[in-house]
């Protein structure tokens, strides 16, 4: 007789037809971005733990602004120029992962050294541990980094030893042929697989993940005539994917095409190796390197439009929205 009930109580709740269900989620996700746009630029307010209707701009120790030669803005001061995107800080999603790895990998050798102590089978308990070790590694590297807009690479390119943990692979297969001795050989050889992968996702984590953009008519734009002969041209039209790109000591410079609603912007960002989206003027021989060679002039000679007041710091904006991202 409950559960009549609860089916009766459900049936009175409104759900929209068919004919306009696509119209309504539609309208609800355009009605939820628009209610964050005032963020868009600065990023969520809690990526850094500030109060949710914040509108400080937390600016990081190392961003520095572009050359005098480019004209630049802030979404505080709207008008026309390439404003910093801050996107979301990729440090805390990587880091307690990975500061969980190193415990996993050290009870992957528990049960072998002090074996039968267990109800179970030693080597499946070793074996699950050992598991645990890299995915703890791996997963949260490709979700952060597929997570970024314009972020690029595969599952070899992330920042993992891989060469070091494929030969320990195979000395470990040694030691089911051969000795033992070969699998304790192949398990030191995975504390340098580890060490190693700490220090290249140490390195990433240096430089901030943000992006500049610019706003734009995307119907006037054409990629030979507006670009420098610096930079590989992939699209010749406005795209949202990957319109150029150009190499450097530290990856590649990459121009995309991003949009807001209505509005359309040149995106540009330093993708490393690994795929990982940065900030190109940040503090270090990153910046130092790309501003005298690829970046001492503004990539266009346009200055674009002017920035919409809606994506500016002090915008008023309804407080009852929930989180969206921007494309």
């Amino acid at each position: 007789m409950r559960y009549g009930r609860l089916a009766i109580w459900f049936s009175d709740i409104p759900v929209p037809s068919d004919s306009r269900s696509g119209q309504y989620l539609t309208a609800l996700a355009d009605s939820m971005e628009a209610g964050l746009d005032h963020q868009w630029l600065t990023g969520e307010p809690r990526w850094r733990k500030l109060p949710d209707d914040s509108s400080q701009q937390v600016t990081e120790r190392s961003e520095l602004n572009p050359p005098e030669s480019w004209l630049s803005t802030t979404a505080q001061e709207g008008g026309k120029g390439w404003a910093r995107q801050h996107l979301r800080p990729i440090a805390p999603s990587i880091l307690m992962p990975l500061a969980w790895s190193p415990l996993f990998l050290l009870l992957s050798a528990i049960p072998l050294i002090l074996p039968d102590r267990l109800p179970i089978d030693d080597q499946s308990v070793a074996a699950l541990f050992f598991t645990l070790t890299w995915l703890l590694i791996l997963i949260p590297l490709y979700l952060v980094r597929s997570a970024q807009p314009m972020s690029d690479g595969t599952l070899l390119s992330l920042p993992f030893d891989w060469a070091t943990f494929a030969g320990a692979s195979a000395i470990f297969a040694l030691h089911i042929l051969l000795s033992p001795i070969f699998g304790w050989v192949s398990y030191a050889l995975f504390w340098v697989v580890w060490f190693r992968s700490f220090r290249q996702i140490e390195k990433i984590l240096q430089i901030p993940a943000a992006r500049w953009l610019l706003p734009i008519d995307q119907s006037a734009w054409k990629s030979s005539s507006q670009l420098s002969s610096e930079w590989q041209v992939i699209s010749e039209r406005w795209t949202t994917g990957s319109i150029a790109r150009s190499g450097c000591e530290y990856g590649h410079l990459v121009i995309a095409g991003a949009s807001r609603g209505s509005n359309r912007f040149l995106a540009l960002a330093l993708l490393d190796s690994a795929g990982f989206v940065h900030d190109p003027f940040s503090e270090g021989p990153v910046r130092k390197a790309l501003v005298t060679n690829l970046l001492s002039q503004p990539p266009v000679a346009d200055f674009g439009l002017e920035w919409p007041e809606r994506l500016l710091v002090g915008d008023t904006q309804s407080d009852d929205t929930t989180s969206t991202a921007g494309i």
